[in-house]
């Protein structure tokens, strides 16, 4: 696989019963760029990226990261080898606060007891740098949906990951806050 080449998909395929929702897609994505993929409702993009996060299985196909060919089985360890998505549909604990739902399940530690400190110092140099304003300590359930769309993307960010998938991130942001995430982006 070219050197340059940090995501392949060859001949992929999925189905859901009698529905092939996608079809023998191939698709390249170079180190370092930004790609877009657009189409109609129900044209396959976001089960295409489920495939590589591991939410869905794939019927037919390869797909090859940063190399080597992959195959996740469930996002944890999509997120484990490189690759985060902020999903469409959010799926937040909406009783729990903004640093709850920026670790959960990675909550930092020191000497096995959860460093809250540390978190928050953590959080609050990742929101500077998106330029997002926030209290770390309201509930998610009294934050906007575009608010809580760009937790989403904050946590997607928080894991270095060397590919980032954003699932219509745009649909619920304000248009400062689409700004914001293009500068962030590009």
């Amino acid at each position: 696989m070219e050197e340059n080449i940090i995501l392949k998909m060859k001949d992929l395929s999925k189905s859901f019963g009698k529905n092939k929702v996608l079809k023998d897609i191939n698709l390249e994505v170079k180190k370092g760029s930004v790609m877009g993929l657009m189409g109609e409702n129900g044209a396959g993009k976001s089960t295409m990226m489920k495939c590589l996060f591991g939410i869905y299985s794939k019927d037919n196909g390869q797909i090859f990261f940063d190399g080597s060919e992959v195959n996740f089985s469930n996002p944890k360890i999509a997120l484990e080898n490189g690759v985060a998505m902020v999903h469409q549909e959010l799926n937040q604990c909406l009783e729990r606060n903004i640093i709850d739902n920026l670790f959960l399940g990675r909550y930092k530690t020191t000497f096995g007891v959860i460093d809250e400190r540390r978190m928050k110092n953590e959080a609050a140099a990742l929101f500077k740098r998106l330029g997002i304003r926030v209290d770390f300590n309201s509930p998610m359930k009294t934050m906007s949906v575009s608010q809580r769309q760009m937790v989403e993307i904050a946590k997607a960010v928080s894991y270095d990951a060397k590919i980032i998938v954003l699932d219509e991130p745009t649909s619920s942001l304000t248009e400062r806050e689409i700004k914001k995430l293009f500068k962030e982006v590009i």
